[in-house]
């Protein structure tokens, strides 16, 4: 019996960067490094197991300019799987789609690649394999439109004449209701949402889709293969790969390829509820040792604090014990003397560190400018006294908050 086996991917997001953590090898940013070695493991398994077509639903770059760097990153894995004699279909996503025509698509770059096909001119393309038809929609302005011309004819040729597979490729969210509820979509600024319906009473043999980043079954014959990395907190539990399709005339079977990427880590959050500094410094403290933060993403929210307990955090303390995480977030929420909602900040963001940190570094700075011959209205004023003092007011000042 005919069978054929696709290997369907998605938004891997090649050329996209966050957080400050640079790769010692190669002096880029950690977290494009990641998404090139996501791909290139995908990459791996696809010229190692040889399937007879790889789908890729949309996304492939994360922007409609992807740097040098990361079109020369995707060309070289592109060019393995042509060398390998393996298809290579994809679509464009609503990453790497202009938004003026004018712009230009960095997908023509891979039109004449043996065994490539770029789907991205702003409507629906039919392309011919052997056994198999695909209908490919990328994200495009009137995607309902282009979705409802995909029609099942009798395409193509293959191993057997007549045993032709049908597959639909589509980078949309899906709208809730009818046949697939629930809905299915980002909640980004240019996704396009469209419903599938039509597309599951076409009597397609499967149907992959892109943009939502978690791996999902939508219906018998339809499923989001998911990201290929972890892109927010949002994503924290979900485990990233593509999705390997065996085809048979009489049922589709779809297993679930895990890819190994960098663990991301979203702590219990730390309830203050009353805790001194020096508490709740070693509360936090005692998660970041137990959550073992070196090379991984982490965050960790702190729920309830007041303001004037967290100026006397130990910040630097947490910078030390966090220096070798990729990334490592604390998210704090304040509890207002009104009773009101909280208010929160994360603590990159926020500049004003421990209240003592911040005297100390203005009165440094203060000395400074005097010791430089610059403008001075105070004279006669002992400023390192001035600190001394400062540091005890606030030292005692603090001290007995905690103990009140």
């Amino acid at each position: 019996m005919v069978m054929k086996r696709i290997f369907h991917v998605a938004d891997t997001h090649i050329g996209y960067s966050a957080y400050r953590k640079m790769d010692e090898a190669s002096g880029l940013n950690q977290r494009e490094v990641d998404t090139y070695a996501a791909f290139r493991q995908f990459i791996d398994c696809a010229v190692n197991e040889k399937p007879d077509a790889v789908l890729h639903a949309g996304d492939l770059f994360d922007s409609v300019r992807p740097t040098n760097r990361a079109i020369s990153f995707a060309l070289t894995q592109i060019l393995r799987l042509s060398e390998a004699g393996i298809p290579f279909v994809v679509i464009s996503g609503n990453h790497e789609t202009p938004r003026l025509k004018e712009t230009g698509s960095v997908f023509s770059l891979f039109e004449h690649i043996p065994g490539v096909y770029v789907v991205y001119k702003n409507m629906y393309e039919l392309v011919e394999l052997d056994g198999i038809t695909i209908h490919a929609v990328p994200h495009c302005e009137d995607i309902e439109r282009e979705k409802d011309r995909i029609e099942i004819g009798n395409e193509g040729e293959g191993e057997n004449e007549g045993e032709v597979f049908n597959l639909a490729m589509l980078h949309a969210g899906i709208s809730a209701g009818g046949k697939t509820e629930p809905a299915f979509m980002m909640g980004e600024i240019n996704e396009q949402i469209v419903s599938i319906d039509n597309l599951l009473d076409k009597g397609l043999d499967y149907i992959a889709l892109g943009h939502y980043h978690r791996c999902t079954k939508v219906a018998d014959n339809a499923y989001y293969s998911g990201s290929t990395e972890r892109f927010s907190f949002n994503e924290v539990a979900d485990t990233k790969g593509f999705l390997d399709v065996q085809l048979h005339k009489d049922r589709t079977v779809v297993k679930f390829r895990p890819l190994h990427i960098r663990e991301m880590v979203d702590l219990e959050p730390v309830v203050c509820d009353g805790l001194n500094a020096q508490e709740l410094t070693q509360v936090i403290k005692t998660r970041i040792n137990n959550c073992h933060p070196d090379g991984k993403i982490v965050r960790l929210k702190v729920l309830g604090i007041p303001f004037h307990v967290y100026h006397a955090l130990d910040f630097d303390e947490f910078k030390r014990l966090t220096r070798n995480a990729v990334h490592f977030e604390l998210r704090y929420e304040f509890k207002r003397e009104d009773g009101g909602p909280y208010t929160s900040a994360t603590q990159s963001s926020v500049r004003f560190q421990a209240l003592h940190t911040e005297f100390e570094k203005f009165i440094d700075g203060y000395i400074e400018v005097a010791a430089g011959g610059g403008s001075d209205p105070d004279q006669g004023i002992d400023r390192k006294r001035l600190k001394e003092l400062g540091l005890r007011y606030m030292r005692d000042w603090t001290r007995g908050d905690e103990e009140d």
